[in-house]
């Protein structure tokens, strides 16, 4: 379905078919929210044709897989001769999230339509306790009908009860197959990782071309620290969204990690092409020189983000970080003091004034 309205979640930013009354992503409540044109695909076997202009690429804080993951374990390692506590806001990205392939509401069956849509109605009201019930009822009336279950599921998911939510999603998925993505993405916000993969293998074994499938699988062995396995599927989704500058950022940190660190560095710079300010690609294009023995084209990649972006807290500690491992300590003592100029308040800029003095006080030796 092209062309057609999408409604955008307030509270996560995903995407929801207009008929949907409350968030397909985190369950929160529709009402109000605002509806954009966008193109939304109706079940998981025509993702191909639909995810290529699906949801946009800024919409939820990169805070989970980049600052925590990607900031941590690279950025930080270019200071590993001088470790230091906190970290500047590494936020350049955002990901976008992408609708579950849940289907248009039917119209009320016989058997339970009553309850179904009472308890419709209550859970978007928030009022959990009596949707439950309704809901509950709906399904006794017809426990063949999927729709009923996936929905009775995100009553229970907003009402606290986890396990019972996923059995519910469990069942729809069972009935229904364009279900499957529903439950595997519940299966991986409750945590139990190894079920969530195992349920994105099932769906990609009876639709291998599944670009959205493979994505969410890509983004949870990269969150679990499989990185190998995650450019495999990332790769895959990259193919199918070669526009989208951070599913690459992710796929060439994943070959980073993998050990592939050619093709990570080309990848970084098909970032970098597509969004010059984007300090973490940067930042992590030069530690991969750096880790490839390329200190001077590591330099070039700083200094040239740093003179289009002068003000960038994270490129410039950078700098003097890669300056002091390639043997220029003087650079590297005007560089921390220029850093601890633009982020005074930095948790490491005392630690790294310091370093500068120690630096220059040894006449430049480290």
């Amino acid at each position: 379905m092209k062309g057609t309205k999408a409604v955008v979640c307030r509270q996560c930013g995903a995407l929801n078919r207009p008929t949907w009354e409350f968030c397909a992503r985190c369950n929160e409540s529709l009402e109000s929210a605002t509806t954009v044109e966008e193109s939304i695909g109706p079940a998981i076997a025509a993702e191909d044709d639909a995810e290529a202009s699906s949801a946009p690429a800024n919409t939820i804080a990169l805070a989970g897989i980049l600052a925590l993951v990607i900031v941590g374990a690279a950025a930080w390692r270019t200071l590993a001769s001088n470790p230091t506590s906190g970290a500047p806001d590494p936020s350049i990205f955002t990901i976008g999230t992408q609708p579950s392939e849940l289907p248009t509401p039917a119209p009320p069956a016989e058997a339970g339509g009553g309850e179904y849509d009472a308890g419709r109605r209550a859970l978007n009201s928030g009022n959990l306790a009596v949707a439950v019930e309704r809901l509950a009822d709906a399904v006794a009336a017809d426990p063949t009908n999927a729709e009923f279950r996936n929905v009775l599921g995100h009553a229970l998911w907003r009402s606290g009860d986890r396990e019972g939510a996923l059995a519910a999603h469990a069942e729809a998925a069972r009935l229904d197959p364009r279900l499957q993505l529903q439950y595997a993405r519940s299966l991986d916000v409750a945590g139990r990782s190894a079920e969530a993969a195992a349920q994105y293998q099932r769906i990609l074994a009876e639709n291998p071309a599944a670009s959205t499938v493979r994505e969410d699988l890509g983004r949870l062995l990269f969150r679990s620290g499989d990185y190998r396995g995650a450019a495999a599927h990332l790769q895959s989704a990259v193919q199918s969204r070669p526009d989208d500058p951070v599913l690459q950022q992710e796929l060439a940190y994943s070959l980073d990690q993998a050990g592939d660190r050619v093709q990570a560095a080309a990848v970084y710079r098909e970032v970098l092409a597509k969004a010059p300010g984007a300090v973490v690609s940067r930042s992590l294009l030069a530690e991969n020189l750096v880790e490839q023995g390329r200190g001077d084209d590591a330099l070039s990649v700083l200094q040239e983000g740093l003179r289009a972006q002068p003000e960038a807290p994270m490129l410039q500690r950078q700098l003097g970080a890669v300056l002091e491992r390639t043997g220029r300590p003087k650079d590297a003592a005007a560089a921390y003091r220029a850093y601890a100029g633009l982020a005074p308040n930095a948790a490491d800029a005392r630690d790294l004034l310091a370093r500068a003095g120690r630096l220059e006080a040894a006449g430049g030796q480290p």
